[in-house]
């Protein structure tokens, strides 16, 4: 992940519901332990960036390879994918997914895969666009515990990954997390690999 001359960098995308809740508190702990860390980060907020749906127009594919089509904030979410050392991937829990305006935002990364298809661990996936791949965290968030939503929302960020062919972590934080208690999961949840 990057050499000592050049700061690594991160593009936390945070897809929380609204300013302030959980994810958004969360999000931004992440980019400022980051930051601390000597990272460069760059954060999009979902609640309020535009971001269209994916209108799997192939633009991406074969007229604009590897940018979308769509000029709103949404547009730059593949190019801040693409050039990041991490990405971060927050968001609240849905019935094990991600909620409507976070999977909006999840989507709109589509432009980094090929249209073409190989075989990646014995299956068929898109080809990657680019050789370069992020290291994928993804951290989710639920109000109380919920033993199968937190086992579903594993198994979708494990997809997610394998479709970009990237190492990845997933964790699932439950509650009301009290400033002192989310900087010590933030530290955590990065220890080991962030220095």
């Amino acid at each position: 992940m990057g050499d000592d001359t050049c700061p690594r960098r991160a593009f936390v995308l945070n897809g929380s519901d609204s300013p302030g809740d959980m994810p958004d508190r969360i999000s931004a702990g992440l980019a400022c332990y980051l930051l601390d860390c000597g990272w460069y980060v760059d954060r999009m907020d979902v609640p309020t960036a535009r971001i269209g749906m994916c209108r799997v127009c192939n633009a991406c594919a074969f007229k604009t390879p590897g940018e979308c089509a769509l000029r709103d904030d949404g547009h730059d979410i593949p190019r801040l994918m693409a050039q990041s050392d991490l990405f971060a991937f927050v968001s609240a829990i849905r019935f094990g997914g991600y909620p409507a305006a976070a999977k909006r935002a999840f989507e709109r990364t589509l432009p980094n895969v090929h249209p073409l298809f190989m075989v990646y661990r014995g299956e068929m996936h898109h080809r990657l666009r680019y050789a370069h791949r992020p290291f994928m965290l993804f951290v989710g968030w639920q109000p109380f515990p919920d033993a199968e939503a937190r086992r579903l929302y594993t198994r979708l960020t494990e997809r997610n990954a394998i479709n970009f062919q990237a190492d990845h972590r997933t964790v699932v934080l439950e509650g009301d997390l009290a400033p002192e208690a989310l900087d010590r999961e933030l530290a955590e949840l990065v220890r080991g690999w962030v220095q």
